[in-house]
């Protein structure tokens, strides 16, 4: 019998078992007409300089288009929500200033996003047991990502 497959992040090899969605709560005209790789490199500084980390936070970035960026690796534990970076993945949604957690999805986010995020998380299932998805502030007193992602999925 064939064990699921599983990522396991960091030395200690912990399970990825959870995706935690965010936003970059920046505003749509933010970086317009720059490709996402200047988005990621942007979001990047902002972990490493402003607050220290060693790399990005976070393991994938969607733009407003749909297009993906890798971020830390996913074998890598990440830097995305205090006491829930073990064994999760987080994606974050370019977009969402201004966001309040109980706004629609569509508020803030294109259908593009959707669809890539729906994309985006079959295929982190197909590569680990993923037991749910839930959003930053299901964690925090936060509006991040911006929608409730129990209602969403």
């Amino acid at each position: 019998m064939t064990e699921p497959p599983m990522i396991l992040q960091g030395a200690a090899r912990y399970p990825v078992r959870e995706i935690i969605l965010h936003c970059s709560a920046t505003r749509p005209e933010w970086m317009a007409n720059a490709p996402l790789s200047a988005k990621l490199a942007e979001i990047r500084r902002w972990h490493m300089q402003d607050r220290g980390w060693r790399n990005i936070g976070y393991h994938w970035l969607i733009d407003y288009d749909g297009q993906r960026a890798a971020g830390r690796r996913e074998t890598n534990i990440g830097a995305h929500v205090v006491d829930h970076n073990r064994g999760t993945i987080g994606i974050c949604l370019i977009g969402g200033h201004g966001a309040d957690a109980d706004d629609q999805f569509g508020e803030h986010f294109t259908s593009a996003q959707a669809r890539s995020l729906r994309a985006l998380i079959a295929d982190i299932r197909s590569r680990t047991q993923i037991a749910k998805v839930t959003g930053h502030n299901d964690y925090a007193a936060k509006a991040c990502p911006g929608f409730r992602v129990a209602g969403w999925i």
